[in-house]
């Protein structure tokens, strides 16, 4: 996803605070996701933990862990206004190293683009995303096989 903000787009991944309505962070994944990118997802499955030493982006609340999550998107819906922001964010088709590089996570993040990318094969049989340049998909969406 890339979130516009008027110093330019800022990527990131849909996610974020469980809310009351979240029984699992599968639950809050699935509903972020939607939220977010309008993404259809399935088969979520937990990757593991990742260090956030500050908590900057929570108000500073010290160290805590951030699970970190994979699943299989089936379906991007037409473009739509996140409700906690006010504005859509541009959703973008890229290989999870990509993404990792795109994120600017160092070599924990190569790390958990590779465990994901392990997970799609084992898991759902996904072959590993051959080099490509990274896209906007269409506002209108678009169905995944």
């Amino acid at each position: 996803m890339a979130d516009p903000g008027p110093q330019g787009a800022l990527p990131m991944l849909p996610g974020g605070t469980v809310e009351k309505t979240d029984a699992t962070p599968e639950d809050t994944l699935h509903r972020e996701a939607a939220e977010e990118g309008q993404l259809a997802l399935t088969d979520p499955v937990r990757l593991g933990w990742v260090l956030d030493e500050t908590g900057e982006v929570y108000g500073g609340v010290g160290p805590n862990a951030r699970l970190r999550l994979a699943a299989r998107v089936t379906a991007v819906g037409p473009a739509a206004v996140d409700p906690a922001t006010g504005h859509p964010f541009a959703p973008l088709l890229a290989s999870p190293a990509q993404a990792a590089a795109l994120l600017g996570w160092g070599p924990p993040g190569a790390r958990q683009a590779l465990l994901a990318a392990e997970t799609a094969w084992e898991r759902w049989g996904l072959p590993a995303a051959r080099p490509a340049a990274i896209e906007e998909i269409p506002a209108e969406g678009m169905r995944l096989s």
